[in-house]
């Protein structure tokens, strides 16, 4: 009998865990009586590929799991496999399926059965009654049409997260990626509408001692990006400490992201945050909205004013990236709002900030729910907010250009330090700005664009930054042959007046060119035959200090 994983994940970067994790809780003898293989891919490939990929595995049985963003690219190839090999079994799971299936099911009549919950305990069930070809609608958390009748066995719960067998056990598990998962908690305290992981009713944690284990095996495997699957890290103080005193011990070896919620960082896990080196962590720092009422409909625990508060302490560290969140959309929220609260996690100055559109997921409140909340959204995945009870579908959009401006500017390496400025000094700049964007074709952009739009809407509505955008653009590497570099002046061998600042100036092979401002002066080295920046110096006026130099 062949078993085939169908993985389909949104890039490369990602793998998914459910697959090794499942394969872990099984037993030898099971695996021993079939064949098992994974076809794997992204979103941006060719369909077909995959279809050819899956026909050339000859399957009996085929998993997926699914999730927002990749059921509209998974399910098509399913209904065309049932077609090609009618006799297959198709079985999925995933975040999906937390809600009534009746509907999906008797809509997609191709998909044998669904899981809703956790898989681990059901699975060696579920491949036993595969392997076996026995029926499957009685096991608890399937969810199928059986003789004609629909068959809902409620959720598969776990006792605790601890008692799995861990998926590095598993021999699909990728130690190839950019970074791989770790789960060290399942369930969370919160109950946000929004969210599954709210619908859980316990939180149940890792064994500590096993992590230590498991932490020194990826790292032998040549791993060093680590992703904590804990949707609220430090809701457990005990918890979150003994987590932080692990990874302490792994500086310099490895780098983790976890989920921080700021209305909820107790003095004990401050102290110990307080001693955390730079670089060992990347903080995701959920904020959704600063305002308390908004958060109330929500069913999100903590104060605004709490989590502006911590979210400050986080920053006041220095030693931990901070990426925070705000959700468009949400019950109460209007845009005004939305763009208050993030020209305040600017000026937080915050490394990034994602915007992104509700999301009314299967099994929430908010989807079981949504007419009472003036809630309009696609029928279709990723399930997004088209309209709320108080903003349009014309001021969604104008969010989600908020959002892309995020991506493509202020989450940028090269822009923020502008952004920035502008947000915090010229009152309706971000309001302008989006306008300005809007009927822009932003797809597929480069850095090198983003940069000449930015240039073009300034020196239109804001010349005084012209200098400011020139000098980062120079900075970071670009063209002095176009519109933003041309405000450099090129320095010459027998110029006099300004402090020269390269001791080793090579002008038969190298051109030099400056920006002055009133404060400093910016200089620039290029290598005249490559034309690439080679050398970038920031030199105060008042100290005659080199402030700043960078090589290429």
């Amino acid at each position: 009998m062949r078993f085939i994983w169908l993985d389909i994940n949104s890039s490369y970067s990602h793998s998914s865990l459910a697959i090794p994790l499942l394969d872990a809780q099984l037993e030898s003898n099971q695996r021993d009586k079939a064949i098992w293989e994974v076809v794997s891919g992204t979103l941006s490939a060719n369909y077909y590929d995959i279809i050819e990929k899956l026909l050339s595995q000859k399957p009996d049985v085929i998993f997926s799991t699914i999730w927002l963003f990749n059921s509209q690219y998974i399910l098509p190839i399913l209904k065309k496999i049932k077609i090609l090999i009618p006799e297959v079994r198709i079985i999925i799971g995933g975040p999906d399926f937390l809600g009534d299936n009746y509907h999906f099911l008797l809509n997609n009549p191709e998909i044998e059965a669904v899981v809703r919950g956790d898989g681990e305990l059901l699975y060696p069930l579920l491949v036993n009654s595969l392997i076996n070809n026995l029926p499957v609608f009685n096991l608890q958390g399937i969810c199928t049409f059986y003789k004609d009748e629909y068959h809902d066995n409620s959720r598969a719960i776990i006792n605790s997260v601890s008692d799995l067998r861990i998926p590095e056990n598993s021999g699909f598990f990728n130690y190839n990626k950019p970074f791989v998962q770790v789960e060290t908690s399942r369930g969370c305290f919160n109950t946000c509408n929004f969210c599954v992981s709210g619908i859980k009713e316990k939180v149940t944690y890792i064994d500590y001692k096993s992590l230590k284990e498991r932490l020194d095996n990826l790292i032998s495997r040549k791993v060093r990006h680590i992703r904590i699957l804990d949707r609220t890290f430090n809701a457990n103080s005990n918890h979150a400490c003994e987590l932080l005193k692990i990874m302490k011990l792994y500086n310099g070896s490895l780098s983790f992201h976890i989920e921080v919620h700021p209305a909820f960082l107790s003095e004990t896990v401050r102290s110990m945050l307080k001693t955390i080196p730079a670089g060992l962590i990347h903080a995701e720092v959920g904020i959704q909205s600063l305002n308390d009422n908004v958060l109330k409909r929500s069913g999100r625990k903590g104060s605004s004013k709490r989590s502006a508060e911590g979210l400050k302490f986080l920053k006041s560290l220095g030693t931990i990236e901070v990426h925070t969140d705000l959700i468009i959309g949400l019950p109460g929220y209007n845009f005004e709002e939305l763009l208050d609260d993030y020209k305040t996690l600017v000026k937080m100055d915050v490394e990034e900030i994602q915007v992104e559109l509700l999301k009314l997921l299967p099994g929430t409140e908010f989807r079981t729910n949504h007419n009472k909340y003036g809630l309009k959204f696609s029928p279709v995945p990723p399930y997004e907010i088209l309209e709320s009870d108080v903003m349009s579908f014309s001021e969604t959009r104008k969010a989600m250009i908020l959002s892309r401006f995020s991506d493509l500017w202020y989450n940028n390496s090269e822009w923020k330090s502008l952004i920035s400025t502008l947000t915090n000094t010229e009152t309706e700049f971000l309001e302008k700005f989006i306008d300005y964007i809007s009927p822009l074709d932003t797809s597929n952009i480069s850095s090198e664009k983003c940069g000449l739009i930015l240039y073009n809407y300034i020196k239109e509505f804001v010349p005084e930054y012209i200098k400011d955008l020139s000098i980062l653009w120079l900075k970071w590497g670009y063209s002095v042959n176009k519109d933003p570099g041309k405000v450099a002046i090129r320095f010459e061998r027998y110029h006099t007046g300004i402090d020269f600042p390269f001791e080793k100036s090579n002008f038969d092979n190298n051109s030099y060119y400056y920006i002055d401002k009133q404060e400093d002066t910016h200089w620039y080295s290029f290598n005249k035959n490559s034309k690439r920046l080679k050398h970038y110096i920031s030199l105060s006026k008042s100290s005659k200090m080199i402030t700043e130099s960078k090589f290429f």
